[in-house]
């Protein structure tokens, strides 16, 4: 039987979730060295795309202290003057995290990923390319009611209103300076945000198709990092659903309090801690290509 420590999982996937993504973090700063995880293709959604490319470029920590210093400067979620709604509109969030993202994914960052393990972004198109942002009311309220009825990260009602899927190649995105534009796009929550656009086209954050984007080369065992507690996590051979034991300290999109993303942070170490003292365990079963993991093993 083969050492269960030796690369356990081929494929590593990011949920998205907003600041509830600093789970990611915490929880791989615990596993990651005792798995030995060295994924070979990474797939990343919503602000699970930052996740991944952090995971890649050895940069978790130094988003938690960039992240963490941009919220201190900030004392509300609204837009507070003119030159900010000209530039963002309702909220400051997309001019904050693309600061944020550019000053966490610095060069020597963006080429670890350039030369990495295949790295795929999810993003989302809107319907009706006319008039993209009227479109995302209908869809948004199809999502939540996908999350309500559902409760599953694989969401399918958006789709069935005419919103498609794109699985970017964020490597080719880093050799080509377009990473910070990429993992932003990324990100963009309608109706609120500002549509951004890729090669031409209106995009949305892609959470709204999918919670958990499987890579498109997508074979192996395969690891999947939630944000949040599902009622109906899917059962599939070779893939191991994680999620936070309890809900977060984190608010998705609030950008103002330190507190609660360190906090979320240290609520993934704790995961991290459970799922090690689970997966040695399991360890025989995972070394079969099963489900066998606990997805919440607190």
């Amino acid at each position: 039987m083969p050492d269960h420590t030796d690369a356990p999982f081929e494929q590593l996937v990011f949920s998205g979730g907003g600041t509830r993504c600093f789970w990611h973090g915490g929880f791989l700063e615990t596993v990651r060295e005792p798995l030995g995880l060295k994924p070979e293709r990474i797939a990343g959604v919503s602000g699970g795309a930052l996740s991944a490319a952090c995971f890649i470029g050895h940069r978790d920590q130094k988003l938690l202290e960039v992240m963490g210093a941009a919220f201190d400067e900030r004392d509300t979620n609204v837009t507070i003057n003119w030159d900010e709604f000209d530039r963002n509109g309702l909220t400051p969030h997309q001019q904050m995290y693309r600061e944020v993202v550019r000053e966490t994914l610095d060069d020597e960052a963006v080429a670890k990923i350039a030369n990495g393990p295949s790295f795929e972004v999810l993003l989302a198109h809107p319907p009706h390319s006319g008039f993209p942002k009227l479109t995302t009311f209908p869809m948004m309220a199809a999502y939540l009611a996908d999350l309500t009825i559902r409760s599953t990260p694989h969401v399918v009602f958006p789709e069935k209103l005419g919103a498609r899927q794109e699985l970017v190649d964020a490597r080719q995105a880093a050799r080509d300076g377009k990473l910070v534009d990429l993992i932003c796009n990324a990100a963009v929550i309608p109706p609120v945000f500002n549509l951004q656009g890729w090669n031409g086209r209106k995009v949305i954050d892609g959470g709204m198709t999918s919670k958990a984007p499987m890579p498109s080369d997508n074979h192996g065992r395969t690891l999947v990092l939630l944000t949040r507690k599902f009622r109906k996590l899917p059962e599939h051979p070779g893939r191991v659903y994680v999620e936070p034991s309890q809900s977060v300290p984190a608010d998705k999109i609030d950008f103002t309090d330190r507190g609660k993303i360190v906090a979320t942070w240290n609520a993934g170490v704790e995961d991290g801690r459970a799922f090690m003292a689970s997966f040695a365990s399991t360890a025989h079963l995972v070394a079969a290509d099963s489900t066998s993991v606990p997805a919440n093993p607190v």
